[in-house]
């Protein structure tokens, strides 16, 4: 087992900004957490060799550009191991799915497809249970929003910067601009110069582009990608879906003040479907989950109707731009 990375109060301001913009230069990191720009650069290389960082991704909303997000919920059956590892090749070869997790709990496996409508979404399903007779059941929600939040507990006793709003107004985008989400999906800290000579494209064109699509809030946020090294820091990542009645201004004002407010949580999604409201969560152990459950219960008294609990086992895909984003609807 690797041991666990030593993170000092110096890494710690380097994470918090780094959660808060993913692509903000090193220059600009040392004058926030007063360090040379070498030393920045130098100690998140240390950061990415531990394994605590596996890399910086751009986040996108992408009902801005007319995809939508469904969240579906596999059951397995009939399954061995050779197959299991099949499906998985083939999920995550999927052109349309987006995040492929295994888990223990109420599911098998948890997806993100990205689906021109609830028809598209249909017909995929259709054709992976036509390939495979081991799916047993899929259950299906709708993400309306899905809320980033900043990691704060890999840089505890530090406050997160902020909260990302979202609006799902959506705008046209052309080839070149599909082109440049391409390019930063994997890798937002890519240089305006390479990108330039990588599309064939001015500079000062793609830095346009890059902003308006930040002012549209078609990229949400640059945030790197962690969940290797918090594995060895001792958390478990946990997906949590609820169900609830109707609730008022107030309990959803405060529901959602507990949520995106909450040090260990990674992602909020409002859901339209089998369940109202998922988030992840990553924890050391069982007694906060089951507090930070019961806090939800309190929260919302004789409206809270259930939750589903899932441990993310592994996570063997994990994308903001699979290859069907490529099409321009």
């Amino acid at each position: 087992m690797r041991n666990s990375p030593n993170i000092d109060l110096k890494d710690k301001r380097i994470l918090r900004e780094i959660f808060s913009n993913g692509r903000m230069p090193y220059s600009e990191i040392g004058k926030k957490v007063r360090l040379s720009k070498e030393v920045v650069r130098y100690r998140i290389e240390k950061l990415k060799e531990k394994g605590l960082l596996l890399g910086f991704n751009t986040v996108y909303n992408v009902r801005k550009i007319k995809w939508h997000i469904f969240l579906v919920y596999i059951k397995l059956k009939d399954i061995n191991n050779e197959k299991e590892n099949e499906i998985i090749k083939y999920l995550i070869d999927h052109p349309n799915i987006a995040w492929c997790v295994k888990c223990i709990g109420n599911y098998d496996f948890v997806l993100k497809i990205f689906v021109k409508d609830r028809i598209h979404l249909g017909n995929i399903l259709k054709e992976m249970e036509k390939k495979y007779n081991n799916f047993d059941e899929f259950i299906v929600d709708n993400t309306i929003k899905e809320m980033p939040i900043p990691n704060a507990y890999l840089y505890e006793p530090l406050k997160p910067d902020r909260i990302i709003d979202i609006d799902n107004k959506t705008i046209d985008v052309d080839y070149l601009d599909i082109e440049i989400m391409k390019l930063i999906s994997i890798n937002s800290r890519i240089q305006l110069s390479e990108m330039s000579q990588i599309l064939n494209t001015p500079r000062d064109t793609i830095k346009y582009r890059l902003k308006k699509l930040e002012k549209e809030k078609v990229i949400i946020t640059y945030r790197p990608s962690a969940w290797s090294g918090t594995k060895s820091l001792g958390f478990s990542w946990y997906l949590v879906l609820l169900k609830f009645k109707q609730l008022d201004s107030k309990s959803r004002s405060t529901l959602m003040e507990f949520l995106t407010t909450h040090t260990n949580l990674a992602y909020v999604y409002e859901l339209l479907g089998e369940h109202d409201l998922g988030f992840e969560i990553r924890l050391k152990t069982g007694d906060q989950l089951n507090e930070i459950l019961m806090e939800i219960r309190a929260i919302l008294g004789s409206d809270f109707k259930r939750n589903e609990l899932s441990l993310i086992l592994k996570e063997y895909k994990y994308t903001y731009f699979p290859e069907c984003v490529k099409e321009i609807i």
